[in-house]
C-alpha cells in the first residue's frame, strides 16, 4: 500500500473540447496535487446522482452491480488505478467474496461509479500521479465543484453555472457566441459577472 495514494473526487467539469464527455477530477487526499479523467455522460451522471444524493427511478447498471455484489454477499474493497496507456488510465476493482480477494479489471469510469455507491477508497499507483498529477494551490482546489449534469449546455442553470470554475465559463461563452446561441451567451455572461462580484 505503500505506492498507493488515495485519492477523493473534487468534482465534474463539462468538457467543451469533446462532444458529450466530462473531466472527471481526482486529488490526492493529503496533497495538492490532482488530475482529471475523460468519462462519457453515462457514467459522469451516474457518478454526480451518486453525489448529489439523488436517485434514478430506476437501477443504473452501477447500482445493478452493487446489487449483484450484495446478493453473493461480495464487499467492494478498494479501486486501484494502477496504469495508463496511451493517456488512458486503467483501474482494478478489489473484492472481498468470504476469504478471498477477487482483482477485475474495469474501466476507470465505471470503477469510480462503482466506488462512490460503495464508499470505498479509490486509490493511484503514485507513479502514474507523479506523471499526470498537476500541483495545485489550496485555494485553487475549491474552483472545481460538484455539478448536476445536463445533457447540453441550454439545460444550465444558474446554480450549476454558478459552481462552474471561471475558466470553464469564459470557454462556454466564447462557444456560445460562435455558435449564435445568444440567449445561452447572455446567462452565460451573467454568471461571469456574478462570480467576478463574489470576489
Amino acid at each position: 500500500m505503500d505506492s498507493d495514494i488515495k485519492l477523493t473526487i473534487t468534482g465534474l467539469v463539462y468538457n467543451q473540447t469533446v462532444v458529450g464527455t466530462y473531466g472527471l477530477v481526482l486529488s490526492e487526499e493529503l496533497g495538492n496535487r490532482r488530475f482529471s479523467v475523460m468519462i462519457g455522460e453515462p457514467e459522469a451522471q451516474s457518478i454526480a446522482l451518486k453525489m448529489n444524493n439523488k436517485k434514478s427511478p430506476r437501477p443504473l447498471t452501477h447500482d445493478l452491480i452493487k446489487s449483484l455484489l450484495g446478493v453473493f454477499e461480495a464487499e467492494l474493497q478498494k479501486v486501484l488505478i494502477y496504469d495508463m496507456v496511451n493517456d488512458v488510465f486503467y483501474s482494478e476493482l478489489y473484492i472481498k467474496k468470504d476469504d478471498n480477494v477477487l482483482i477485475i479489471d474495469a474501466r476507470t469510469s465505471d470503477a469510480v461509479a462503482l466506488a462512490v455507491r460503495s464508499d470505498c477508497p479509490i486509490y493511484i499507483k503514485s507513479e502514474i500521479l507523479n506523471i499526470v498529477g498537476t500541483e495545485v494551490e489550496p485555494q485553487a482546489q475549491e474552483e472545481v465543484k460538484k455539478v448536476n449534469l445536463p445533457e447540453n449546455n441550454e439545460d444550465l442553470t444558474d446554480e450549476d453555472l454558478d459552481l462552474l470554475p471561471l475558466t470553464a465559463l469564459e470557454e462556454m461563452l466564447e462557444m456560445a457566441i460562435n455558435k449564435e446561441k445568444y440567449e445561452l451567451a447572455v446567462t452565460i455572461r451573467d454568471a461571469i459577472k456574478r462570480h467576478s462580484d463574489s470576489k
